[in-house]
């Protein structure tokens, strides 16, 4: 990730205030009913549907005539921005998103949740981004390294709005968002970013009888109403299961295929193209196929996430509630290293999870990168490179509920690596009756 900003709330359903920056790797920690959730889904749903809030017509806001006038200074000029260019950005988008923040949470809850206030701040960037100009372009493009737009004479406002929003958009969410104007073919994802709720293995399971509902319902600039029960991150992941297919082209995520069919499902999944997807399972070693109803509960759980990597769908970051779902500790513990390996493919992965198991991984990774025999220590244990961990690649976050309200704080990581006190209280509070209960 080639930029950090935090997403600022504040008296957000029960969440007083949180600070989230994000990273490649973002767990979220914390009791039941504390408010991981919502975060998660504001932020999924800021990343998918914030290209939205952007205005149809030029907009007479000071905010926003900073911007038009900073671009009209710079037209065909080569410019590395810096840090009080991207701020006019920012504050533009800071803005849109307070205008917008109502009918945006709604739209994503399907529920009048209260919001105070939401913005974006702290913004920064690991690498500079220049504006460039090209003669004979007639499209616009993005890199980590610069926005590209065609050489114009004289932009009209309405061509200066379009030129700004690719701007805004981009500093913000190249990398990890779908792009601004990509031209939307139906049935296909441009990058949307991804979200397996916690009740995943349910929907796998009756997703024949759910999706007719929300196949009625779609992103568009529109905020249509959502007649469904069911939030928009739950509707987005029906959706996706449309679009799960056997891929025969090459895929760059052959290597976290393997690792999952070889030590998770211990099989393979395929699909069957009818009017809706048909998934199967076929066990390792064994040459019939059964239904995804009849196999284990393992397969069930982690064949959403299988079945996105197998089938190729374009997103560029994933949302993960309670990956440990379903699984005994071993599988927990390979499920962590999947994650950190997917982080290393180029998706960031946030989760939220209650698995003492899975932080323990985390930080044996962070423990075992800068540990002096690392080396030694990977061969023996059968780890690579790629399931190692940096403290800059990963935040941790726990919540805490006081008075019925929650707010959430950064865990900083020791030379042990995080340590939890949600996680640490309750296993302390077992100790203590082990003890107690034993006869002498």
């Amino acid at each position: 990730m080639n930029k950090r900003w935090t997403l600022h709330v504040e008296n957000f359903a029960k969440i007083k205030s949180a600070d989230v920056t994000i990273a490649p790797l973002m767990c979220f920690v914390g009791d039941n009913n504390s408010g991981k959730s919502y975060l998660m889904s504001i932020l999924w749903g800021i990343l998918t549907l914030g290209k939205d809030i952007f205005p149809k017509k030029p907009s007479e806001a000071k905010i926003y005539k900073q911007c038009e006038r900073w671009l009209q200074a710079h037209i065909n000029e080569e410019i590395e921005l810096v840090a009080s260019d991207m701020e006019l950005y920012i504050n533009w988008f800071n803005e849109l998103l307070n205008t917008h923040k109502k009918s945006l949470v709604k739209q994503i809850f399907n529920y009048d949740v209260d919001i105070e206030r939401v913005k974006i701040i702290n913004y920064k960037r690991n690498k500079p981004i220049k504006i460039t100009w090209e003669e004979a372009g007639s499209r616009y493009s993005v890199t980590s390294n610069y926005i590209k737009f065609p050489k114009v004479d004289l932009p009209n406002r309405d061509e200066l709005l379009r030129m700004n929003a690719y701007i805004c958009w981009n500093l913000l969410m190249e990398g990890i968002a779908a792009p601004l104007y990509t031209p939307v073919v139906k049935g296909r994802r441009n990058g949307e970013p991804i979200y397996l709720p916690a009740s995943r293995t349910g929907f796998m399971l009756t997703y024949s009888q759910l999706i007719e509902n929300s196949l009625q319902i779609s992103f568009s600039p529109e905020l249509h109403e959502n007649k469904s029960t069911l939030t928009l991150p739950y509707i987005d992941f029906l959706q996706l299961i449309t679009k799960f297919e056997n891929n025969k082209k090459k895929n760059k995520y052959g290597k976290l295929i393997e690792y999952i069919e070889k030590n998770m499902t211990r099989g393979n999944l395929s699909v069957e193209k009818e009017l809706l997807p048909i998934i199967k399972y076929q066990p390792e070693g064994s040459t019939k196929e059964i239904p995804l109803y009849i196999a284990s509960s393992i397969v069930s759980e982690i064949s959403p996430l299988l079945l996105i990597l197998k089938s190729n769908i374009n997103f560029k970051a994933i949302v993960i509630e309670e990956p440990e779902a379903h699984l005994h500790p071993e599988l927990q513990q390979k499920v962590a290293r999947l994650i950190i390996n997917m982080m290393h493919c180029g998706i960031p992965v946030w989760i939220t999870t209650h698995s003492d198991t899975i932080l323990q991984h985390i930080n044996n990774m962070l423990k075992l990168k800068k540990h002096v025999r690392s080396r030694e220590l990977q061969e023996e244990y059968g780890y690579t490179k790629e399931d190692l961990l940096s403290d800059e690649e990963i935040q941790m976050y726990q919540f805490i509920t006081e008075s019925n309200k929650t707010r959430l704080i950064p865990l900083e990581i020791t030379k042990y690596g995080f340590v939890v006190p949600t996680f640490n209280n309750a296993l302390e509070k077992i100790v203590e009756e082990v003890y107690a209960f034993q006869e002498d």
